[in-house]
């Protein structure tokens, strides 16, 4: 049976072989963060691991007006995240975030206009989606964002 111990008595460093998967694992992305480790990974962690979420981009909680008889009754949230295809333009995406915030608003607001919202409720989703990309597909191109997940968060009592 091997010894997990240093092989030198004085030497305070720990063989590899001794972390479990997940410490290693979280050594590793502590590494990386700090700079010390870069072309060390293997090549399956460079790649990105298979299961492993792509990046996205949250776009912050919208507040949409709950109407009804032409009247503001109430307000909503609702979140949109974007899953990015090509991690490369991440950065790019994340300096348009307030652009995105605009282009994500209007969408919800012509949502509300066309009737795709209704008191409160997204009652076509597909509709919407299809609008929120054609407004990324203007700004950033053809398959930049692969999906679009838009997430109602929560009601706000009524105005009175």
């Amino acid at each position: 049976m091997r010894s997990l111990q240093p092989a030198d008595p004085n030497s305070n460093s720990i063989p590899a072989r001794s972390f479990s998967g997940a410490a290693r694992a979280a050594l590793v992305a502590a590494l990386s963060l700090a700079g010390i480790l870069t072309a060390a990974l293997p090549a399956s962690a460079a790649e990105g691991a298979p299961g492993a979420l792509p990046p996205s981009v949250r776009i912050k909680p919208l507040m949409v007006p709950v109407v009804n008889g032409g009247r503001i009754e109430k307000y909503t949230q609702v979140e949109v995240n974007l899953e990015i295809g090509d991690a490369l333009r991440l950065g790019e995406v994340q300096l348009s975030i307030p652009r995105l915030h605009d282009a994500v608003l209007t969408a919800i607001y012509k949502g509300i206009d066309e009737g795709w919202i209704v008191r409160g409720n997204i009652a076509n989703v597909p509709a919407l989606r299809r609008r929120i990309d054609e407004s990324v597909i203007a700004m950033f191109g053809k398959d930049v964002v692969t999906r679009i997940l838009i997430t109602p968060i929560a009601r706000q009592s009524s105005l009175q």
